[in-house]
């Protein structure tokens, strides 16, 4: 029986493994859509492209992206964890300075294939990977503190990025980005990884399996589990609504008659909130077990775009953050763990790759399909109580899968 430790005295044993984690995941926004829409403004602006157009070519290059993370995702699985992170972060530094450079639809195409897969896709499987193999006991609360990076991000960067473009182009902060990443993730990764004695996670042993074959699924046999397929709907709306919203957030916000500059702001909000909700979930995940938590983690996305949609004054968008930042923080705790929950973590990397695939695959929907309910004026309430209806349906068959198991 493994023993969990309390979470200040896991804090500061392990901080420099977790502090990786968080590294990873902070400088994976440049490849997320909390950053990529706050200037699909002036993209869509210069280079002429309605919300479709733009929200195509988005799509179309995160598909990509889920394709490449297929067969990439299981290399974590057999490549030094130092060697393969190094060569990922080198080839991010590269993206982001070669985004600063696009001139047309066809290269801003390239540009956001290589920072999502890089950015959004490898970086973050890397960081989720790695806390869930490495710990087990407190497997809930590693996935959650590494998980901060997203929200420290989602509050630097959107404010930063909006004040920036008051004195320069759009296309140099990306190359300053690069060197800023430079600086702070490449010097420290070879301090961060060491192992130490209180990680318990070796991949080979499991907090609820009993047997070999069900600790240690291939993902072979995980595609053959029809329980999988209730439990992606779960992961694809929470990335496919959430980066649909986002990613339109400048049109949606300005429909409102809401001050964006105001808005990008409420990012703080959203920020605190994810901090409260991983941790937390994070804990519970370790008290519970995630499989008791995921039929209820789509929720608070469910009531933030409800308050989002029929709010009337701006001061409302302080709350739409406040609750949509508790949803995305509890997720990545409660979904991370899920994985090596049901299938072991000897093909943790194989199998989380699928799961990223998926995420991935929901979040290249959302922002075309959006797209184009707003070309043909369907109003924030329509896509809302449509989104509502994809929560309470793949909550459901999340419910029924984990019965089943």
């Amino acid at each position: 029986m493994l023993h969990a430790t309390g979470t200040w005295t896991f804090m500061r044993q392990e901080w420099r493994f977790l502090l990786f984690g968080t590294l990873l995941a902070f400088w994976s926004g440049p490849g997320q859509t909390f950053v990529i829409s706050v200037v699909g403004g002036h993209i869509r602006e210069d280079f002429s492209l309605s919300h479709g157009d733009f929200g195509a070519i988005y799509t179309l290059a995160t598909l990509i992206c889920a394709a490449l993370l297929w067969k990439t995702g299981p290399l974590i699985d057999s490549l030094p964890l130092r060697q393969f992170v190094f060569k990922v972060a080198i080839a991010m530094l590269l993206a982001m300075v070669a985004f600063g450079f696009v001139q047309g639809p066809i290269t801003l195409f390239l540009g956001i294939i290589a920072v999502r897969f890089l950015g959004q896709g490898m970086m973050t499987h890397i960081a989720f990977t790695s806390m869930a193999r490495r710990y087990e006991a407190e497997r809930g609360r590693a996935v959650a503190i590494a998980a901060l990076g997203f929200p420290i991000g989602e509050a630097l960067f959107p404010p930063l990025i909006v004040l920036a473009m008051g004195v320069v182009d759009w296309r140099y902060i990306w190359p300053a980005m690069a060197v800023l990443a430079a600086i702070t993730l490449l010097p420290t990764i070879p301090y961060l990884i060491h192992h130490t004695a209180n990680q318990d996670g070796h991949g080979v042993r499991d907090l609820v399996a009993e047997d070999e074959e069900a600790k240690h699924w291939t993902r072979a046999e995980m595609l053959r589990d029809k329980n999988f397929y209730l439990l992606a709907p779960t992961a694809m709306a929470q990335s496919g609504i959430f980066t649909g919203l986002f990613f339109h957030q400048v049109f949606l916000v300005s429909e409102k008659g809401w001050n964006f500059e105001w808005w990008s702001l409420c990012f703080t909000i959203f920020a605190g909130t994810s901090v409260f909700g991983g941790i937390a979930s994070g804990i519970l995940v370790d008290k519970f077990g995630a499989r008791r938590l995921v039929p209820f983690v789509l929720f608070p996305l469910l009531i933030g775009s409800l308050v989002f949609s029929y709010a009337g004054p701006s001061i409302y968008a302080a709350a739409v953050m406040f609750i949509l930042g508790l949803g995305a923080g509890a997720t990545n705790p409660v979904l991370s763990s899920l994985w090596p929950e049901l299938y072991g973590t000897r093909h943790l990397g194989a199998i989380r790759s699928v799961a990223t695939v998926v995420m991935v695959f929901g979040s290249a929907l959302g922002p075309v399909f959006m797209g184009w309910a707003l070309d043909v004026d369907f109003t924030l309430q329509h896509i809302v109580l449509f989104s509502i209806g994809i929560i309470i349906v793949s909550s459901a068959l999340a419910k029924l899968a984990l019965k089943a198991r």
